[in-house]
């Protein structure tokens, strides 16, 4: 019997094998987002090739599987090669490839400038940044950058120009030349010292420390000492370089980034007063049900999987539910302190810090 490709799928099958996916939730360590995105563009494809034909009809649909697509590059792109693993490899792949769908995207631009920083490629790192900051790129306010990242990006900017610099000046003076053409005395250490001073600063404000009560920066080492030595009682959400922990009393759990990324969304946007629906959280989700919202089932399914991984490590029920609007509704009912730490580089960041 031949084994039908995603390619061959008809737009209805691709919906029913992405419902599929959310419902059931991440099967193993391999291919969950992989899958995901690999639906996506294959919807993108065959719609682009019907609203060709077709005109205004399939434009909504279009434009919608298009923002899904490139938010799922942006935002889980890093998660491509393992579910719940980061790797730099396939976010930098996965950035570039929501770019080439999407010009106006200043939170990817400012993750590859992160990314080409991070492993000492500063001439590519000026490129993005600069991308990252140009204003004429500022439309949708969910690709933008919040202020603690967009002051970040200009410390960023001017010291991969510095490390270009450096290099550059290092490089010239290994060319051989007469004595009639020695090169200028190019005093470098000022520059070395603003350099350094702002090493100094983004290497202390790297990641958010939220709580209840207040929001701040701190560095990686603080943060994994907090994490280390956190209060009994209390959850400790940290999404660190590599993956997504939960802490409560000394047992920890690694989860998937969805989860982690809708306890973060329970911890930091929820309340009784203002729970959390289907709709105010169709962002974790892809294809919207008949009434174009995220399906009941896929919904309420995803929320007793994430209080399974909360249950795991034995904390207590801290997500009530509620009736909203006529339908069923979440909230975190501040039953448990919390502390969460995330990397201000984040995609997520500026859903939860302005």
């Amino acid at each position: 019997m031949r084994t039908i490709k995603i390619k061959d799928l008809t737009l209805d099958e691709l919906e029913e094998l992405e419902q599929d996916l959310h419902e059931n939730g991440e099967k193993s360590d391999y291919g969950y987002y992989m899958q995901l995105v690999t639906i996506y563009e294959n919807m993108y494809k065959k719609l682009k090739s019907l609203a060709r034909i077709n005109g205004p009809e399939y434009d909504h649909s279009l434009q919608n599987t298009k923002k899904l697509l490139v938010t799922h590059l942006i935002k889980f792109g890093t998660y491509l090669k393992m579910n719940h693993f980061k790797d730099d490899g396939t976010a930098v792949e996965s950035l570039i490839k929501a770019i080439g769908l999407e010009q106006k995207l200043p939170i990817a631009y400012y993750c590859l400038g992160f990314l080409s920083y991070k492993h000492g490629k500063y001439g590519s790192a000026v490129r993005y940044f600069q991308q990252a900051l140009d204003k004429r790129l500022q439309e949708d306010p969910s690709y933008a950058l919040n202020q603690q990242q967009k002051f970040h990006a200009h410390m960023y900017l001017a010291n991969s120009a510095l490390y270009v610099a450096s290099q550059t000046y290092e490089t010239m003076e290994k060319l051989p030349h007469t004595p009639q053409e020695q090169l200028p005395n190019i005093e470098l250490s000022p520059l070395f010292e603003s350099l350094s001073s702002n090493e100094k600063y983004l290497h202390k404000h790297a990641l958010y420390k939220i709580t209840k009560k207040y929001t701040e920066t701190c560095s990686k080492e603080a943060c994994e000492d907090l994490y280390e030595n956190s209060e009994p009682n209390e959850l400790v959400l940290y999404f660190n370089d590599r993956e997504n922990i939960l802490l409560f009393n000394g047992e920890e759990a690694i989860i998937t980034p969805t989860q982690a990324n809708m306890i973060r969304h329970f911890l930091l946007s929820s309340s009784k007063e203002n729970p959390c629906t289907r709709i105010a959280m169709r962002d974790f989700f892809g294809r919207t049900g008949s009434d174009g919202e995220v399906k009941k089932n896929t919904f309420i399914k995803s929320i007793e999987r994430l209080r399974g991984a909360l249950r795991s490590i034995e904390i207590p029920e801290i997500i009530d539910v509620t009736q909203y609007r006529g339908e069923k509704a979440y909230y975190y009912n501040e039953s448990v302190p919390f502390t969460v730490l995330f990397r201000v580089d984040d995609a997520f960041a500026n859903e939860y810090v302005n």
